[in-house]
């Protein structure tokens, strides 16, 4: 396959609908497990803080006014410097429980948490480019679920089982990272996924 983005697991690449809480859109910034779609989570969320505290690992942050004045305030995180570890360790996602407004719903199951799709610039993935590399296969929460490789030893997201944590991205060794989390590719509505395009396609380029 030529250079390009890739993410999807099976023919074509189809998103398979799934019954879980997942976040839509929101413009390029990634949220906490279980945020709403972006309308609804700036609606209900308070600005409280309080799921930023409750994190165990430092991963988020509230926004400041270069997201614009009605995202400011909101969680948020970096993958590329603090990825979400699905509370790893913990009996519960603290942030969720944290949460008093309910902005962050219910996750029954980390594996049902949809921050994100993480997406594969094959133009500057390692792996892609003659040399060995595991480096995101080896920080997936589900290697072998979520990230497979092919008869090639080159890696595929399965947009299915794909919780958007971030974690690939941030261990991945490229200058720039050649996995990164797109919030817009991951829509859901109803239950059911959509293509689109978003973080990953727009930071293709960047540090």
């Amino acid at each position: 396959m030529g250079g390009g983005l890739l993410a999807g697991c099976g023919l074509g690449g189809l998103y398979l609908g799934l019954d879980s809480v997942a976040s839509a859109s929101s413009g390029g910034v990634l949220r906490p497990p279980g945020a709403l779609d972006e309308r609804a989570f700036l609606s209900a969320c308070i600005r409280c803080g309080q799921c930023v505290d409750a994190c165990p690992f430092g991963t988020l942050r509230l926004t400041d006014l270069t997201v614009g004045l009605k995202k400011v305030g909101a969680p948020t995180f970096e993958a590329s410097e603090t990825p979400c570890y699905l509370c790893q360790g913990y009996d519960e996602l603290l942030c969720i429980e944290a949460c008093p407004t309910h902005a962050l719903g219910p996750v029954a199951d980390p594996r049902e948490v949809r921050i994100g799709l993480a997406v594969i610039d094959e133009d500057i993935c390692l792996a892609y480019n003659g040399a060995m590399c595991r480096a995101c296969w080896h920080a997936c929460p589900y290697p072998d679920e979520a990230i497979k490789y092919n008869e090639m030893l080159r890696p595929f997201v399965c947009a299915e089982v794909c919780t958007g944590c971030g974690l690939c991205e941030y261990a991945c060794p490229t200058e720039t990272k050649s996995v990164v989390i797109d919030v817009d590719a991951e829509r859901v509505h109803g239950g059911h996924r959509r293509r689109g395009s978003g973080r990953g396609k727009g930071r293709q380029g960047r540090g």
